[in-house]
């Protein structure tokens, strides 16, 4: 287990859209004021994440003064004509109910399907290995719940994964080589670091 690879998943914290339940993919939307998080051992010399500030303030409060790259390839699913938008704003719109059934396939109005985010997620996923040997990785919950769907070592559905604001996901295989090759992890584990956890 010398080899052994750590892969760090973290959700952004909360943004008030979130606290509104609305959609925000692509919205660049800041962290609420105030969020007390709990310290965490993970040590790390750089974070890799979405390029949107909820993501970049997120790493500045968990991990100050360590370096951020972001990749706007680990950005949440675009959700186009329906960015800042609710269930209930949208429930009565055919397009969205059919997006509900299907939204691997289907798109949002000027948005981009499932299939299409989980695309450009495994792609900045695999690169962050090229980059560091043990990534952390900030993200939005429909990035974290594609790679837990692909590579956690329970099998659930995508919606079946809970992966509250503030999670954080470690996830552990035996080598780069199984990681690289599309293997589920051997174990992981789930903290929670915000200090009030209701959202």
């Amino acid at each position: 287990m010398d080899n052994a690879i750590v892969v760090t998943l973290i959700r952004h914290l909360p943004t008030q859209a979130n606290r509104d339940k609305k959609y925000i993919g692509w919205t660049d939307e800041p962290i609420l004021a105030g969020l007390k998080t709990k310290n965490i051992a993970c040590e790390t010399n750089e974070i890799i994440g979405s390029d949107l500030i909820r993501c970049k303030q997120t790493a500045a409060q968990l991990f100050s003064g360590v370096p951020y790259t972001d990749n706007a390839n680990f950005r949440e699913c675009s959700f186009g004509d329906w960015e800042n938008k609710t269930y209930n704003d949208l429930k009565e719109e055919a397009s969205y109910r059919k997006w509900l059934d299907n939204p691997l396939q289907l798109a949002p109005p000027n948005g981009e399907s499932m299939q299409t985010m989980e695309n450009r997620v495994l792609q900045a996923f695999l690169e962050a290995f090229e980059k560091l040997e043990e990534p952390v990785i900030i993200t939005h919950g429909g990035p974290i719940r594609f790679l837990l769907t692909k590579f956690a070592s329970v099998e659930k559905n995508f919606w079946d994964w809970e992966v509250p604001h503030g999670s954080m996901i470690t996830m552990y295989w035996a080598d780069k080589k199984a990681v690289l090759e599309g293997t589920r992890c051997t174990s992981f584990s789930v903290e929670h670091l915000m200090e009030n956890e209701r959202m």
